[in-house]
């Protein structure tokens, strides 16, 4: 049996409780660490365009939340509403960052989720990239007969559809080849995700640093 450390569970939960807890309190200094939290964070992984998208896709919703509030109630609330804004969107640019869905989801069906539920969840998402590969292929070759294809052209549909059609074999091979059966009565666990405790202890620092906001 192979042990593989991952850091995705606890990273998951430490997102989901700073979003939880950004959403129900009313807080301008926890939001403002978690905004900066946020940024270090990339910088320190060197993320700069995921940083760039973050700046880019934050400012209008927050500039909206506090303009909005400001013309028709009091600043404090404004800003408080603007921040919260910003850090929703914050969180979910670090979360697309270094969330890793395949790890996740595995994990999950080592806890007891249904492993049918995990394996198509993670075959769902990594056929993003090749379905719109193939969307480009066939617009490419629509247009060299001519052919202009829309969003809106019934067409890109159906031969999508084709085509996964056409993997839905592929993908059921590879499955097994990984050891899936969806019903065998022995899971197969040759693969173990385990989380380090290190992992554990260096979360639950940043985020206890980050509650010490609210005393601000």
């Amino acid at each position: 049996m192979l042990k593989v450390t991952t850091n995705t569970p606890i990273i998951c939960l430490f997102l989901l409780t700073l979003s939880i807890e950004t959403s129900y309190i009313p807080s301008i200094s926890l939001n403002l660490s978690v905004i900066i939290f946020c940024l270090v964070y990339l910088t320190f992984y060197k993320r700069f365009r995921r940083m760039f998208w973050m700046l880019l896709l934050s400012v209008p919703p927050a500039f909206a939340n506090y303009w909005a509030v400001y013309l028709y109630g009091d600043s404090s609330q404004a800003l408080m509403l603007g921040t919260r804004a910003f850090v929703t969107v914050c969180i979910g640019i670090l979360f697309v960052s270094i969330i890793s869905l395949k790890e996740f989801f595995l994990y999950l069906a080592q806890k007891g989720l249904s492993r049918s539920w995990a394996y198509a969840l993670i075959i769902a998402f990594n056929s993003f990239t090749l379905v719109r590969h193939e969307i480009l292929s066939l617009k490419e070759a629509c247009l060299l007969r001519g052919q202009k294809l829309n969003l809106w052209s019934p067409l890109i549909y159906s031969k999508v559809l084709m085509t996964i059609f056409r993997w839905k074999e592929l993908y059921i091979i590879a499955l097994h080849a990984h050891g899936f059966d969806e019903n065998a009565q022995i899971v197969n666990k040759y693969r173990t995700f385990y989380i380090p405790k290190k992992t554990k202890i260096i979360y639950l620092v940043y985020f206890s640093i980050l509650q010490t906001s609210l005393l601000i």
